[in-house]
C-alpha cells in the first residue's frame, strides 16, 4: 500500500526561540509522525504556522481582502500619496470573479480545508496512541486533541461565514461540508445550523479539556504567577513571549497566547453562538460571561494595554494595543513584509483607509481623543493626507518585536465585552449594555459619555465602536454581515454608500476540493 506523506514543519528546541521559530518543511513519514508524542507535537505546530500564512489570517483574512471588502480602504485614489492597490478595489466592488479577487478566493477556500485535513489527521490518530508516547503522559495528549478539536470547529466557522449565508437571511439551502475526515472527499453540503451545530459539538469536546490543562495542570503559562504581582501587560507577557518564564516542562506548554487556550475557547463559542441570530443567545452569554466574571474580573487574567503604556512618549509603539489578544496568529515575517508592500516604490501608501475622519469625528474632537486614532493610525504629509494603520508595523523595541510585530489578532477580550452589551441591549438592559461598551472605550482613551434609550441607538454606538476596534483585523465583514447590514459608506465615493448584500457571500470555487 502506498504511504501517505505528512508535510509538517519541525520543531526546533533551542530554547532561546519561541516554539512557532521553526526550521524549512521536511517530509515525514505520516506511520512516524503518529507514534511519539514529539510527532503530534510537530503535527500541530505545522497547523498553528500554516494559520499564520499570509494566504489565510496572515493577511487574506485580516488586513488584507476581508477588510478591503469591508470598505476599509480607499479605492477611489482621491488622498494625496495614495495609490490603492487593485485587488482592493475589485474586493471593495465585491468583483469576486475577477482574475485579482478569484485566485485569492481559491487559495482561502483550499488552503482552510488543507489544514482542516492535517487537523483531521491528528483527531484520527491521538486516541490510537497510548498515552505513554507522550512525555506528559495522558495530560499531553488531552491538550493536543482539545487544540485540534477547537482549531477544527474555528476554520469551520470561517467558512461559513465565507461561503453561506448568514443566519439572520433565514437560509434554507445547503451551502458547505462538514469535514471530520481525512480524505478527498468533501461530505456533504449543510445548512447552516446544522453547521453550526457541528461546530458546537467539537467545542463541547475540546472545552473540559482545554479548562483542565489552562486552569488547573498547567495555568502557570496564563497569567504572572512568578511576578511580585500579576498585571494585564504582565500576564500577556507570559501568554505570548514566554522564553524567561519557561519551566521543566518545555516550550511546548509555554505560549499560549499562541494556542488557542481554554480563554479564547470561551470567546469563540461565544462568537459562534452569538452569530446564530438568537438561537443560541444563553449560550452565548454563559460563555462571554464566564471569561469576562472568572478571568478579567476574578484572575484578571486578561484586561486591556494601560492607557499610560499606550500614551508612552518613548520610542514604544503599542501599535495593536495586545493585552487584550486572547489568541493570535504567528507570521514571523508580518511587519518587515507588510511595511514593504505599504509604500510603493514612489513612497506613495497602498492601502489608504477610508473614511477615518468620519469614524473618529465623535471621539477625537474637543476634549476627546480616542487612542486608536492617535496611535494607531499615521497618515501621510500631504495637505490633503492619506491615512494608513500602523497596526502591522516594524517597531524594534524588544517586547513589541517579539510579540506584535508577529500577530495577527484572532480574538481579543474588546469582542466578548461587546456581545455582551449587544446581548444585554436585547435584552432591554440599556444600562449594563453601555456599561460593558464604556468599559473597552475607557481602556481605549475614548471618554465620551454614551447615552441610549432604545436599540437602534445602542446598535449604531456599537457598530461604531467595533469598526474602530477592529479596523484592519478583519473583523468587521463578519460584523456586517451577521447583523446583514444593507448599507456602508462607500470606499470609493464619500458621502455614498455601497450595497453590502452583495457581497456577503463569496463564490465557492469551481474545483470545491482542495486536493
Amino acid at each position: 500500500m502506498k504511504k501517505t506523506f505528512l508535510y509538517i514543519t519541525t520543531l526546533l528546541l533551542a530554547a532561546s526561540c519561541n516554539w512557532l521559530e521553526i526550521t524549512p518543511e521536511n517530509a515525514i513519514d505520516e506511520d512516524d509522525l503518529f507514534t511519539t508524542g514529539y510527532g503530534f507535537r510537530n503535527a500541530l505546530n505545522g497547523v498553528y504556522l500554516e494559520i499564520g500564512s499570509r494566504d489565510l489570517y496572515g493577511e487574506n483574512l485580516s488586513w488584507g481582502f476581508l477588510s478591503a471588502a469591508a470598505q476599509e480602504y480607499l479605492t477611489d485614489n482621491s488622498q494625496q500619496g495614495s495609490y490603492t492597490a487593485p485587488l482592493n478595489k475589485d474586493a471593495a466592488e465585491f468583483v469576486y470573479n475577477s482574475t485579482l479577487t478569484q485566485p485569492v478566493i481559491q487559495t482561502i477556500w483550499e488552503r482552510q480545508y488543507s489544514v482542516i485535513a492535517n487537523i483531521n489527521k491528528i483527531i484520527e490518530h491521538i486516541d490510537q496512541v497510548d498515552k505513554s508516547a507522550f512525555a506528559y503522559g495522558e495530560d499531553e495528549q488531552n491538550l493536543i486533541k482539545a487544540e485540534a478539536y477547537a482549531l477544527r470547529a474555528m476554520l469551520h466557522f470561517d467558512l461559513l461565514r465565507l461561503f453561506a449565508p448568514a443566519p439572520a437571511t433565514n437560509p434554507a439551502g445547503t451551502y458547505i461540508p462538514y469535514r471530520d475526515k481525512f480524505g478527498p472527499e468533501m461530505g456533504d453540503k449543510l445548512t447552516v445550523t446544522a453547521f453550526i451545530e457541528r461546530c458546537l459539538k467539537d467545542i463541547a469536546v475540546a472545552e473540559p479539556l482545554l479548562k483542565n490543562f489552562d486552569t488547573e495542570y498547567h495555568p502557570q503559562a496564563m497569567y504572572a504567577h512568578m511576578a511580585g504581582g500579576s498585571s494585564t501587560s504582565m500576564n500577556a507577557r507570559y501568554r505570548f513571549n514566554s522564553n524567561m518564564f519557561i519551566d521543566e516542562m518545555g516550550e511546548f506548554f509555554w505560549f499560549r497566547g499562541w494556542r488557542l487556550n481554554y480563554m479564547a475557547l470561551l470567546a469563540l463559542k461565544a462568537r459562534i453562538c452569538h452569530y446564530t441570530n438568537g438561537a443560541y443567545k444563553e449560550e452565548a452569554k454563559n460563555a462571554a460571561q464566564e471569561l469576562y466574571d472568572t478571568f478579567y474580573k476574578e484572575k484578571s487574567w486578561v484586561g486591556f494595554t494601560p492607557v499610560e503604556n499606550i500614551n508612552a512618549t518613548s520610542s514604544t509603539r503599542y501599535f495593536k494595543i495586545s493585552d487584550d489578544v486572547l489568541f493570535g496568529a504567528y507570521y514571523k515575517n508580518l511587519a518587515t513584509e507588510y511595511d514593504s508592500e505599504l509604500f510603493g516604490n514612489d513612497n506613495t501608501i497602498k492601502y489608504p483607509l477610508a473614511g477615518i475622519d468620519n469614524l473618529f469625528l465623535s471621539d477625537v474632537s474637543g476634549n476627546y481623543d480616542d487612542l486608536r486614532f492617535d496611535k494607531l493610525i499615521l497618515s501621510t504629509n500631504a495637505l490633503n493626507k492619506a491615512y494608513y494603520t500602523g497596526k502591522y508595523s516594524v517597531s524594534s523595541e524588544s517586547y513589541i518585536e517579539a510579540v506584535e510585530n508577529p500577530m495577527i489578532p484572532l480574538f481579543r477580550f474588546s469582542e466578548v465585552c461587546q456581545i455582551l452589551a449587544e446581548i444585554e441591549a436585547q435584552d432591554g438592559n440599556y444600562t449594563d449594555a453601555v456599561a460593558y461598551l464604556t468599559e473597552v472605550r475607557n481602556a481605549r482613551g475614548a471618554f465620551r459619555n454614551i447615552s441610549v434609550s432604545d436599540i437602534e441607538q445602542f446598535m449604531q454606538e456599537l457598530i461604531l465602536e467595533a469598526r474602530k476596534e477592529n479596523l484592519c483585523e478583519g473583523r468587521n465583514f463578519y460584523l456586517y454581515k451577521r447583523l446583514n447590514i444593507e448599507k456602508v459608506e462607500s470606499s470609493s465615493k464619500p458621502g455614498f454608500y455601497t450595497d453590502m448584500r452583495d457581497g456577503y457571500v463569496l463564490p465557492i470555487p469551481t474545483s470545491e476540493s482542495p486536493f
